[in-house]
């Protein structure tokens, strides 16, 4: 996905070479401990813009810096080091995570009275080092945290704990990959007005509601042999996550989710009354959908439904923006299509995934040397979600990450990028042109076990469709709402 061609950058020291300086055993400077979860592709972006960071931090600041990137493994593999590192002072001074982890490296702080997560908010209003103060590190005027995407931004102070405790950095949502070419053998008969065309196709998915998507299904299904596919066809959609699935059902369908009681502690919303009805009828529906092999998911399949959309055994593949490549077609086998994730009731609201950035502080050093190493942490996190920087990071050094910065989006680096980055040019063009625009995400609010929440529905979800016996899904609700208190 690398943009070789009028790649602008923002600042003359991001020519420089990919070294950081003072990494010595005796290095007497300021070391930032990035740990992060991030594949090649993402670290091999990140090196020049550390580079140019550490030259620009020591010619403007006379400060020695370094960032030592360390890499941790998965996101859960990350967030058990950090929790275990807590107690014998083996922590970062800066780390990607979700925001439930956040919500449990909070709790670890309260539990000792040491504020171990940094309150971003000392750094946000100051006068001289919050947004738009530093020109040098590629702040601009009136660029101060409305530049973010909003719901991005409202992650960061989603805590049970007031105030701003981590920054978007890289986003993904969830969007739909569709065979355009098989389309146009179905539609015809499904949606006569629509036909084989490909604009009138095109429209007609960007606006299909789940329901009317299940019809679409529904027919792909009946009509498989008649349309000489049905050996290969396996099922006409896949969707990746099973918690994602249910919970953006649950926010479509105005279902009680989570929330944070007056303690500060979690609440299950769907343990009973309507919500609990409510969950019951749409896991019934969706059991019945699936049991017709509308659709299926990865907790069904232990795998991902990328292989098989992009060998034609699917004609919808539904996964992150943030793996789009793995559904591209081979050697133009078929022509792509993207689109939003249908949703229900017209409430299009959407997982906010990628990796987020939290500050940690460390005990094990003297106060001021403390506070200067959160500072210069402050200082990159700023740095790297800039626009132009952020731009050029989800461009060149992920695959599909959405960048978290209006700026971003306007700038001419990304504006050319939409018009020649052809397939992961549509991608973003679902995300920044629809979804940011005519739709939203879903915010749901991060504590101490609300990550074993998201996983136990999940869980739950794939139990409940896999069900024989509808009458065995109250039980199924029980056990999931009784497994996430357990982590509460």
């Amino acid at each position: 996905m690398k943009l070789k061609a009028k790649a602008l950058l923002l600042l003359p020291l991001l020519a420089a070479g990919l070294s950081a300086t003072g990494c010595g055993d005796n290095f007497k400077g300021i070391t930032i401990k990035f740990w992060h979860t991030f594949g090649q592709t993402v670290q091999d972006g990140l090196k020049p813009k550390i580079k140019a960071f550490v030259d620009a931090v020591k010619e403007q600041d006379g400060v020695d810096v370094r960032v030592k990137m360390v890499y941790q493994g998965s996101y859960d593999d990350i967030a058990k080091k950090i929790a275990d590192g807590y107690s014998v002072n083996n922590r970062p001074t800066l780390a990607v995570a979700y925001p439930d982890n956040v919500a449990d490296y909070l709790e670890i702080g309260k539990s000792s009275n040491k504020e171990f997560v940094v309150n971003l908010d000392k750094y946000i209003n100051d006068s001289t080092v919050g947004f738009g103060k530093e020109s040098w590190l590629g702040d601009v005027e009136g660029k101060d945290e409305t530049d973010f995407v909003e719901d991005f931004y409202a992650e960061g102070k989603g805590y049970a704990v007031e105030g701003t405790y981590s920054l978007p950095f890289m986003k993904s949502t969830e969007i739909m990959f569709y065979n355009m070419t098989l389309l146009k053998a179905f539609m015809p008969g499904f949606e006569p007005t629509v036909g084989d065309s490909e604009e009138r196709i095109k429209e007609y998915m960007s606006t299909i509601t789940w329901d009317r998507f299940m019809e679409l299904c529904a027919y792909i299904e009946a009509n498989k042999d008649a349309q000489g596919v049905g050996e290969t066809l396996e099922v006409p959609a896949w969707y990746d996550s099973d918690a994602n699935m249910l919970v953006s059902k649950m926010f479509q369908n105005n279902i009680g989710y989570s929330a944070v009681t007056s303690e500060g502690r979690g609440n299950i919303l769907f343990a009973e009354g309507a919500n609990r009805a409510n969950l019951q009828n749409l896991l019934e529906t969706l059991n019945t959908q699936y049991q017709n092999n509308l659709f299926t998911t990865k907790g069904i399949k232990n795998t991902y439904g990328s292989d098989f959309f992009t060998g034609e055994r699917c004609v919808f593949s539904i996964g992150s923006s943030g793996g789009s490549g793995y559904n591209f077609p081979q050697a133009e086998a078929f022509e792509l299509g993207v689109c939003r994730v249908p949703a229900s009731n017209n409430n299009a609201l959407y997982v906010s995934q990628g990796p987020t950035l939290a500050i940690f502080n460390d005990n094990g050093l003297s106060s001021e040397k403390n506070a200067q190493t959160t500072l210069y942490a402050w200082k990159f996190m700023k740095y790297i979600t800039n626009g132009q920087v952020n731009a050029e990071l989800c461009v060149n050094g992920s695959e599909g990450y959405a960048p978290v910065r209006y700026s971003a989006y306007e700038s001419e680096f990304f504006q050319y990028f939409m018009e020649e980055g052809e397939q992961y040019a549509k991608c973003y063009d679902v995300i920044v042109n629809d979804i940011n625009v005519n739709a939203g995400y879903l915010v749901a609010p991060a504590f101490k076990g609300s990550a074993a929440l998201r996983d136990e529905c999940g869980s739950l979800l794939t139990a409940a469709i896999r069900a024989t016996n509808q009458a065995d899904i109250p039980g199924l609700i029980d056990r999931c709402i009784s497994n996430a208190r357990q982590k509460f």
